[in-house]
């Protein structure tokens, strides 16, 4: 009798496992792709595609990068959060996806619709200051646009974007008083920063070092809660006096309710390919920073505290794009 009795509770066990859902054994089973926002060889696309070579190693499994552009990531945004929940659909998530809601009309999908499980890192935007201004560093600006309030010209280009939220955050923390000028790109706004017209802008390491290269600029503080190798000089802007400024990161998040047991296995994985030299590396390259995180937790409470920050910046904007 024993046997037998066996051999139904072994065939009971069998049938309740393979009523488990596929994700909870074997997870991933088949290739993972992450959804970007941004077009091939932009920024922190690229670092995604060197992440995913590392991600293949470390799952056992295809990861691959999907582009979605359009629509400020919006498109990209909506395609992940409508998603099958089980893990082999991740987003790139970034500063734009958690600040469209405040700015344009018809966002269709909403923050809590993603888990973020594993930070990416910061990249660092510089302020890049016109050569026609007789200041050198960060705490020299502050101390000269007290000094000539309304004086000054910051230009930007796309209503809502990073340049233009950065300077609108500044002057609210640093009570400055400036003029905002948009262009449609940054090739104009770089044109006029030579000239003289206007006075600064924030924008890119790789941006800006140009511009210093050809004697055009100054850059007077970054954007990042310390030093890069790249500019070891350049202070911070908490370094020059300027607190609450927000950062710009990125990082990787799921549809909610992907199940806690595959959120952890890919936050694993990704922690594991993050910490690989050739990651490390490529950080620096890009003159970004790491941002460790040892938990989701931490890294969605880190969003919060960011977003909130954007958002100060966002409000008194009260735009409403399309």
């Amino acid at each position: 009798m024993q046997p037998f009795i066996s051999r139904l509770l072994g065939i009971a066990l069998a049938a309740a496992l393979t009523a488990l859902p596929a994700s909870a054994q074997d997870f991933p089973n088949k290739p993972i792709k992450i959804v970007s926002g941004f077009g091939p060889g932009v920024g922190i696309e690229v670092t995604t595609r060197v992440l995913a070579e590392l991600l293949t190693k470390e799952l056992g499994q295809s990861v691959i990068v999907e582009n979605k552009t359009g629509a400020a990531t919006m498109i990209a945004a909506n395609l992940v959060a409508r998603a099958p929940k089980d893990g082999y659909t991740v987003l790139l998530l970034n500063v734009p996806q958690y600040n469209n809601y405040l700015m344009y009309k018809n966002v269709t999908y909403k923050p809590a619709d993603f888990i973020p499980f594993a930070a990416g890192g910061i990249s660092t935007l510089v302020m890049a200051t016109s050569k026609t201004l007789p200041v050198k560093s960060g705490r020299e600006f502050i101390a000269y646009a007290k000094a000539n309030p309304g004086m000054l010209n910051y230009g930007y280009w796309g209503a809502g974007g990073t340049p233009h939220l950065l300077a609108v955050r500044m002057e609210g923390v640093s009570g400055l008083k400036m003029q905002g000028i948009g262009y449609k790109d940054a090739g104009q706004a770089t044109a006029d920063l030579v000239s003289g017209r206007i006075h600064l802008f924030f924008t890119s390491v790789t941006h800006a070092m140009s511009m210093v290269q050809a004697g055009h600029a100054n850059i007077v503080a970054i954007g990042a809660p310390r030093r890069i190798e790249k500019l070891p000089d350049v202070p911070t802007f908490i370094e020059s006096g300027v607190e609450g400024m927000p950062s710009a990161w990125w990082g990787y998040g799921v549809p909610a309710g992907t199940p806690p047991d595959v959120v952890a296995k890919l936050e694993r994985a990704f922690r594991n390919a993050m910490a690989t030299p050739r990651y490390q590396q490529l950080l620096i390259d890009n003159a970004s920073l790491a941002l460790p995180m040892d938990s989701p937790a931490k890294f969605n409470e880190y969003i919060e505290r960011e977003s909130e920050r954007w958002a100060t910046a966002i409000r008194p904007l009260n735009l409403q794009l399309d």
